[in-house]
């Protein structure tokens, strides 16, 4: 069978744009996509840390005010508290405090005491020795402020005081106290203060300090 001259038809236009798509795929190695993904991400990496970083906004915290402690303190009163109580003795209190608070701190009256002949409710007198008789007591010390031995109202007998109420002058403790009482039972009543100096425990300088506070009836 003898070949045709005429040209065979192509199945359709032929696009140059298309050959050239096709030539360019062709070229462009595999990887060349995965590359391009990596590059938009970089891009878009570096654009994020460039961007300018916002001013940070101060924000002040009102501060609470300190709290002081006052450094005031209530005067206290040192008073001595004899005779017909629990605990005689000296004792400590906030100013401001009465006879009942003294006699309480004392430990209380004992049954036998004498509230009657004292103000349970004078406010206490810093340095003052104060005396709680007992009921029939002859006393004529009850509560005298300090210093006022002498004044006619404060001085203790002591041919009538016992041994508590001795225990109130100046210098005189429980055993100083008994060697009164004892002298005076053993010698009989002492006829002027000088007589203290028999007693055994008190001398001359003691004898001085307590001229004042005693007498002899």
């Amino acid at each position: 069978m003898a070949l045709s001259d005429e040209p065979v038809p192509s199945e359709g236009p032929v696009s140059p744009v298309g050959d050239l798509l096709d030539d360019l795929r062709s070229r462009l190695p595999r990887w060349a996509p995965l590359a391009m993904v990596a590059l938009v991400a970089a891009a878009v990496g570096a654009a994020v840390l460039l961007r300018p970083t916002p001013t940070p906004v101060e924000v002040s915290i009102p501060m609470a005010a300190p709290v002081t402690t006052s450094t005031t303190t209530t005067p206290r009163v040192v008073v001595h508290v004899a005779g017909a109580v629990q605990r005689p003795g000296v004792i400590r209190l906030e100013g401001g405090a009465r006879l009942s608070d003294a006699v309480s701190s004392a430990g209380g009256p004992l049954p036998e005491a004498d509230l009657d002949r004292v103000n349970l409710a004078a406010p206490l007198v810093d340095g003052t020795h104060y005396y709680l008789p007992l009921i029939g007591e002859v006393a004529t010390a009850v509560i005298e402020p300090a210093g006022a031995a002498g004044t006619g109202g404060g001085l203790v007998d002591l041919n009538r005081a016992g041994a508590a109420e001795l225990e109130t002058l100046t210098g005189i403790g429980p055993a100083l106290a008994a060697a009164i009482v004892d002298h005076r039972d053993r010698s009989g009543p002492f006829a002027r203060v000088d007589d203290l100096l028999a007693v055994s425990g008190i001398g001359p300088a003691k004898l001085e300090r307590l001229r004042e506070e005693v007498t002899v009836g």
